[in-house]
């Protein structure tokens, strides 16, 4: 499978924010989410984490599918606000078999800011994770997962 089958022009900040946030390392998947200008970037590893850096929001987290569960990051802080939906994708998406034992993550785009791109941001971990399993998905896929991820984990306590 082409590695970059979704990244056919990314855009220069993505990688310029990628070398940023992980000095020395390159992104091994680069991933456009269908029907939204977002686009996320990532190297997989071994570390059992999840480090979610969102330049557009001047923000980063990291997080495990344990601490995912109790809503914390990895430091037991509470996860921040636009850092639910990614981390209830990724433990959704476990749960279905789509897991990875840990990543680094640069998510971009040009949603508006609040909700709608906190939603997107949820889009582009279910659609890296599809293709790193080399699962298909549509827009449409993506759209109900993470609006699962909204009414079973992001809205309730």
């Amino acid at each position: 499978m082409d590695l970059f089958k979704h990244a056919s022009n990314p855009p220069l900040r993505l990688l310029v924010a990628f070398q940023d946030a992980f000095p020395g390392l390159s992104p091994e998947w680069m991933v456009q989410i269908p029907g939204r200008d977002m686009w996320v970037a990532a190297v997989p590893h071994q570390r059992d984490q999840f480090t979610i850096v969102a330049p557009d929001l001047d923000a980063n987290t990291t997080f495990s599918l344990r601490s995912a569960k109790a809503r914390r990051t990895v430091l037991n802080r509470p996860l921040p606000d636009w850092a639910r939906y990614p981390a209830g994708v990724t433990m959704m998406l476990a749960q279905a078999g789509l897991d990875s034992p840990g990543l680094d993550a640069i998510i971009v785009g040009e949603e508006p800011a609040g909700p709608r791109y906190h939603y997107a941001l949820g889009m582009a971990v279910a659609a890296l994770l599809h293709d790193l399993h080399a699962k298909p998905y549509t827009a449409e896929s993506l759209l109900t997962i993470v609006e699962m991820v909204r009414r079973e984990y992001v809205e309730t306590v």
